[in-house]
């Protein structure tokens, strides 16, 4: 490029010279980005109460499913669900413990909460009048 009083001169196809132009465009390869793709949440595990949800996270380069994604910006695959509150049902007055279930020992080590401890000893399990 030639300057004529600081200004670049634009010179016709004959005087540059065609074999020294440089292409205007040339072919690139490009390869298909990583990317995280998740499938849609699944129902929750519980109705009400904590529950979990889980979906399914790849990694795809165009079609195919590969490593290389970048794992900080990874969607999680699972979290915790809470629907709604379980409804607590009122204490049975009437309610006896089942014979042959030791209910001194589910009471010891915490399992009333536990749905067939409760029923099984839903006497022993009720929380005390106060």
């Amino acid at each position: 490029m030639e300057l004529a009083n600081g200004k670049p001169q634009t010179r016709s196809g004959p005087e540059c010279g065609l074999a020294r132009k440089p292409p205007e465009e040339s072919t690139c390869f490009e390869r298909p980005c990583f990317k995280w793709y998740t499938s849609p949440w699944s129902e929750c595990t519980k109705t009400c109460g904590v529950g979990v949800r889980m979906r399914d996270v790849k990694c795809y380069q165009g079609t195919d499913i590969v490593r290389g994604c970048d794992p900080l910006v990874k969607p999680v695959g699972r979290q915790a669900c809470d629907l709604q509150p379980c409804p607590t049902e009122p204490p049975d007055e009437s309610c006896q413990d089942q014979p042959g279930t030791n209910c001194a020992l589910a009471i010891k080590v915490n399992l009333c909460d536990h749905w067939y401890y409760s029923k099984a000893c839903c006497r022993s399990c009720r929380p005390p009048h106060s």
